[in-house]
């Protein structure tokens, strides 16, 4: 109950904050590095950096001067505060949000707009796939491309095994956030049948060509 409480403490905090809070660095918001040496220790988690909005910060060490931040990376993100329990007393994780939100999200590279969450933005990277494609097969008699929905991925943790970060895709070894995409180049031939190249690509955050594969 006490946890509950704390988190929802939190929660009524923040919604008093403005909006338009200035998002500052993890590395900026001054944890006691012995505190959050033994929060991490204690939820279990490897810290990455983040960003959070500063004014959240601030008003809740107004409540609770002791809070230690934390975020931890996983197929759910999250960000972890710790402070001394009042149900243990023990100094440790006492409120949890396991999502990005619109407090607080993790560091990433810079993305391609739309961005690759997006219909549209799938649709652009397939796009840009599929024409390096054409280009590097070099082949006449082009009739058209085609890339299906689930065709376009995201490197990240949580898609199966076989979008993780160090698979290899087109022949060389994807990191996280890069972008898979599958697809084909179809070619007129001599019989009532089109020819199929299948395609695989590897892009960049940013929709770099880092790698293709056509066979």
């Amino acid at each position: 109950m006490t946890r509950l409480l704390s988190v929802f403490a939190c929660s009524l905090v923040f919604a008093s904050v403005t909006a338009n809070g200035q998002m500052v660095s993890s590395s900026t918001i001054q944890n006691d590095p012995a505190k959050e040496s033994l929060c991490a220790k204690r939820a279990k988690v490897k810290p990455v950096p983040f960003f959070i909005d500063q004014s959240y910060v601030e008003s809740t060490r107004a409540l609770h001067p002791d809070t230690t931040f934390i975020a931890a990376d996983g197929v759910i993100p999250e960000l972890i505060e710790c402070r001394v329990s009042e149900s243990t007393g023990r100094y440790e994780s006492d409120a949890l949000d396991s999502a990005d939100s619109s407090y607080w999200h993790l560091v990433r590279p810079q993305q391609f707009t739309p961005g690759i969450d997006t219909a549209s933005g799938q649709i652009k990277a397939a796009d840009v796939c599929l024409k390096a494609a054409r280009d590097k097969v070099n082949r006449d008699g082009f009739d058209h491309s085609f890339s299906p929905g689930a065709g376009v991925n995201e490197i990240n943790l949580s898609v199966g095994p076989w979008y993780h970060p160090g698979v290899r895709i087109a022949g060389m070894k994807a990191e996280r956030y890069d972008i898979a995409v599958e697809g084909a180049l179809f070619y007129k031939s001599s019989g009532p049948d089109l020819d199929a190249v299948r395609i695989h690509c590897l892009l960049s955050p940013t929709l770099e060509v880092k790698a293709i594969a056509a066979k």
